[in-house]
Parts: structure tokens; sequence; C-alpha cells
């Protein structure tokens, strides 16, 4: 009996330790758990994966570089969302489950916010805060109400200025339909006391102190030629810059509990130290001499060509283009002539060049007299990075956007696509159609050029920007290539077809002056430093020094490191992860750089 009574005793104070083990290590668990410095926003704020020469890095990427390593940094902000679409991404609920007690968010929306000619991202400049369907009103309602709740700081910031090469204008600084939305942040934070980082104004100076010939260094470039730079995202060096004013600013509001945690020695970035090219860029191979096709003469100001995986040489027997040179445009891909698919395109297109540095805007009806309904079937208008002609090669796969159909196989279950897309490769769209197409209908179609990227129109059908804000500079950077295509037995009948360039309609007459692309004043750059992934410590090798040195930097021991050749994982912030790597690189492990 005695015996038994010891071991339940024994049993039971097992159970008790082990319990307060247990919970003590949870409460050790949370009392060690970091506060979350919590970022949102659109792609000047987001972190991309680029093959571009100078790749976008939105200042969401980089605030952590600022911050004395209290806070963990989530960069939950995505590329082409307003403050209304962010909404339905998973981010935000990742957003809105996790904040916490202590915690603070950052908010950086409003160049999406004025898309008017998209009800699922538009938000309005007019109104204050408690006006539904004001752009105040979203980013108190969704983002600055949801922190308080959860006993979190939010820190509202204007968007970041476009770049300008001249002179500044309404659209470079988010004055649009009838509003500013620097401003209704502004007056938001002043009536609510909540803490607002100019940062129109702060990226305004700058780039006036700058100029525009140095501002070009603070953007993404899709290739080698500064022709190439886009005007609305940074590179690496650009992004470093607006958090280092974001953060700067955070300091000097004096906020309770996050602004003594900015670094106190943070420096201002440099050109010299942080602007760095993507040691992956491969220059292209492109001839930009466009020769005459065989398929057909040029019709007004369009040029006829057919080019990718044709399913055979190109001829005027499966392959038509004509006009009846009063304005309207045949085009036909018999026999299967050309598709769209996820891995090869060919096409059948009238084609006019425009320079890179102008806006335009291109429309047409669009009759459809036949089409296979096929899956890779598809016609429209097109506006992309390069132009072929008469060339068979299923390896073209350049980086293009379209007002035009596909998938409409899958139409009778709300499956086909309204407006496509590739970029680096991959085809996209810009979602599922309400009405789908049908054999005898004529369709409205608009492409337009914005300094964020391009918006598409297909009939009845939403417009289309998000996701399709990027350049079309990668492999020619000074010309796109716009026109009307068709592709798989798709005959179409393209009529009041006109081509805007800054504002003019382009005739045969003005073609040749419109189209011819004019030089910038500033200068292409020297060489800039190619990045070395692993070379933590810039001695020109990697070696285990490049380990331990970014452990030291972690540990905030005073050492400096090279942040671009250390965030080997391009993860945008360097972590121990990247210590791991460059350790595993050394023992001879493939680790992907």
């Amino acid at each position: 009996m005695k015996r038994r009574i010891f071991s339940l005793l024994f049993v039971a104070i097992f159970i008790v330790t082990s319990l307060s083990g247990l919970l003590g290590g949870m409460v050790t668990k949370a009392a060690d758990a970091k506060p979350t410095i919590w970022v949102v926003g659109d792609s000047t704020v987001s972190s991309f994966t680029d093959n571009y020469y100078y790749p976008r890095y939105g200042y969401g990427t980089q605030i952590a570089n600022y911050m004395d390593g209290t806070f963990e940094v989530k960069n939950l902000a995505l590329s082409g969302r307003s403050s209304k679409s962010f909404l339905k991404e998973a981010n935000y609920k990742t957003l809105t489950d996790g904040m916490k007690q202590g915690d603070v968010l950052i908010i950086g929306f409003g160049h999406n916010d004025e898309k008017i000619e998209e009800e699922e991202r538009y938000t309005s400049p007019i109104g204050d805060y408690k006006t539904s369907g004001s752009f105040a009103n979203s980013l108190y309602e969704n983002y600055v109400k949801k922190a308080q709740a959860a006993g979190a700081t939010p820190i509202v910031c204007t968007p970041i200025v476009r770049r300008t090469e001249t002179t500044w204008d309404d659209g470079k600084l988010h004055i649009a339909n009838g509003g500013s939305y620097p401003q209704a942040i502004i007056d938001m934070g002043q009536t609510l006391s909540i803490p607002v980082v100019d940062m129109t104004s702060l990226t305004k100076e700058l780039y006036d102190k700058l100029t525009p010939a140095e501002t070009l260094y603070l953007h993404a470039w899709t290739g080698s030629k500064s022709s190439s730079v886009d005007n609305t995202h940074t590179n690496i060096y650009g992004a470093k810059y607006n958090a280092y004013m974001l953060t700067q600013a955070i300091k000097d509001l004096n906020i309770a509990g996050v602004s003594e945690h900015v670094k106190a020695d943070a420096a201002a970035p440099t050109k010299e130290k942080d602007l760095v090219s993507n040691p992956n860029y491969v220059e292209p191979e492109y001839d930009p001499n466009l020769k005459p096709s065989i398929l057909g003469d040029k019709a007004g100001i369009w040029n006829p060509t057919a080019f990718g995986d044709l399913g055979g040489a190109p001829n005027k027997t499966n392959l038509v283009l004509s006009s009846d040179g009063k304005g309207s445009y045949t085009i036909d891909a018999k026999n299967k002539g050309g598709k769209i698919g996820s891995g090869a395109d060919g096409v059948v297109m009238y084609y006019c060049r425009v320079p890179s540095n102008v806006q335009f805007t291109l429309t047409a009806k669009a009759t459809l007299e036949s089409i296979e309904i096929h899956g890779q079937s598809s016609f429209g208008l097109m506006a992309r990075d390069d132009m072929y002609i008469d060339k068979n090669d299923k390896a073209i796969k350049s980086d293009y956007v379209a007002a035009g159909v596909l998938s409409l196989d899958k139409s009778a279950e709300g499956g086909a696509l309204n407006c496509i897309k590739r970029k680096d490769g991959v085809l996209g769209n810009g979602g599922t159609m309400q009405n789908g197409v049908e054999i005898g209908n004529t369709y409205d179609l608009k492409i337009e050029s914005n300094p964020d990227g391009y918006a598409c129109t297909f009939g009845t059908e939403q417009t289309v920007t998000g996701g399709f804000d990027f350049k079309l500079t990668s492999v020619d950077s000074k010309y796109v290539y716009v026109g009307m295509y068709t592709a798989r037995k798709a005959k179409v009948i393209f009529s009041d077809v006109k081509l805007l360039i800054d504002g003019v309609e382009v005739t045969p007459e003005n073609v040749e002056e419109l189209t011819t692309y004019k030089e910038s004043t500033t200068p292409d750059p020297d060489p800039t430093p190619t990045v070395l992934l692993g070379d933590v410590d810039g001695s020109g090798e990697i070696d285990v020094r490049d380990g331990v040195r970014i452990k030291q930097y972690l540990a905030q021991m005073a050492v400096e490191i090279n942040e671009a050749n250390s965030d080997v994982n391009k993860s945008g912030e360097v972590d121990s992860t990247d210590s791991v790597l460059i350790m595993k690189k050394l023992a001879g492990m493939d680790v992907g750089f």
C-alpha cells in the first residue's frame, strides 16, 4: 500500500513538474517574442523577383535596415493592389489575424487607388474618413481602426512620387480625380491624431535636390540602357533611400514605443555603395532593324508580320493580312496559324512602333468573323517589348500586354480570360470574362499606357491594370510595338483603328515624326558595381569570414557589411538564413547562388 501511494505521489510530482516546465517555457517564449512592424501597401512598398538590370524593390523590403532589431519586420505589401483590393488577399487576413498589442502597422497605398477605370481598386480622394468610398475611409476602416483595436500603432504614409524627367505635374504628385490622395491622408491624420509620414513631400524634395540626371539611378531599369528606366518603381538604392527617410521621419515624430527604436547612427544610402546591378542579368540579343514582310504591304501606318510558334514557315495561304484601303484591316490566322499558350506564342499582326518614353492610346473595333473554340485561340490589341518579321520560332516569349481573350473553350463554365499578358516568360491574365464572345459580334478594344504600366479593355469587360504595371522595355528599350493580332484559326476585321501618341493621332503623314525615339538628355551610366552574393565583407571572394560577419551583424556588433552581397536568398533583408547558405556553399553544396 505504501509503495502504491509512493508511486502515485511520484507520478503526480512528475506531472506537476512537467507542466510547470512546459508552461514556464511557453511564458518565456511569449516574453521573448518580438513585436512586429507590419507593412502593407502597393508595388512601391512590396518585394519583387525580377530579371531586370536594376531590379525593382519597394521600400518595405528595406525598413529593417534602419531599425535597431527590437521589431521583426513583416512586409505584406503586394504589387498592383489598392487599399480596397488588398482586402481580398490572403495577406490581409494574415495582417488582421497577426496584429497584437505593441505592434506597428505601416500603411503605404495610393498609386492604385487612383485607378478610376477599375471599380475593384478605385477609391475617391474626395471625402473624409467617414465618407463611404473615399480613400481616407478605406484606410481608416480597414487598416487604422483594425490596428488600434489590436493594440498596434498605425503609421500612414502618403504615396511616393512618380519620377519626372522635366517638371512636376499633378499625376506624378497623386493629384487626380478631383482631389489629392496625399492630402486626404494628411487631413485624416490631423483629424484623428494618427501619425502620418508625408512620403510624397519627402521624395519630391529629394528628387528636386538630386535633379533628374541623378534620380534616374533611384529607379528600376528593365535593361542596361537608361531609356529602360521605370519611373514608378525604385531599385534597391531607391528603396533604401525611401526606407531611410521614412524611419527618420518616424524618429522625428516621437511615437512612443517606436521612434526610440530607429537606429541612432543610421546614415543615408549612397549611389556608390548601394546602387548595384543584377549579377544574373543577360543582355538580350535583338536586332531592331525590321525588314518588310512577305505577307503583304504596309497599310497606312500598320506593318504586317507573323512570328512565334506558327507551326511552320509563314506564307500568304495560311496567314492573311489585308486592308480595304478605307480603314478596315482583316487578319486571318488559318490552319492553326499561331497560338497563345503557356509555353509559346504565335501571332499574326499589324503593328506600329511607338517610342517607349511617350504615352499612347490604341483603340479599335473588332468584328469576329470566325474562330476555333480552343484554349489557345485569341484576338485583340497587343503592346509588346519587341517585334519580329515572318519568323517561325517557338523560343519567342517576350513581355507583352493584350486587350484580348483566351481560353475560349472554357466560356461555358465562365473561365474565358479577360485580357492577357506575358512577363518574364510567364503567361498571365486579368481575370475571367463576364460575357464571353460570339461570332458576328463587334467589340470595342483599348490599350492605354500610363505612368505605372498599361490599362487594357476588351468590350464591356472590366478594364484591367492590376498586374499589368510593368515596362515593356526589357529587350528593346527605345520602342514598344503596338497593334492588332489574331492567333489559331481566328479571323477578325478591325475597324475605326486609332493610335494616339501624347494625344496626337498618328497618320501616314506624321508617322515618321511621332514614332521616332527622341534621345534623353540623361547619359547612360558608367558600369556600376555588380553584386557578388556571399561576399559580405567586400573582399572580392567568399570565405568563412563572410558567414561569421553576418552573425556578428545580427548580434548588433560593430561590423560593416555589404547588404546587397549579404542577402544571398534575395528575401529583401539580411538574416540568419543568409549565413547558413554561405556556409553550405563553402561546404560545396548547391544553394542557388
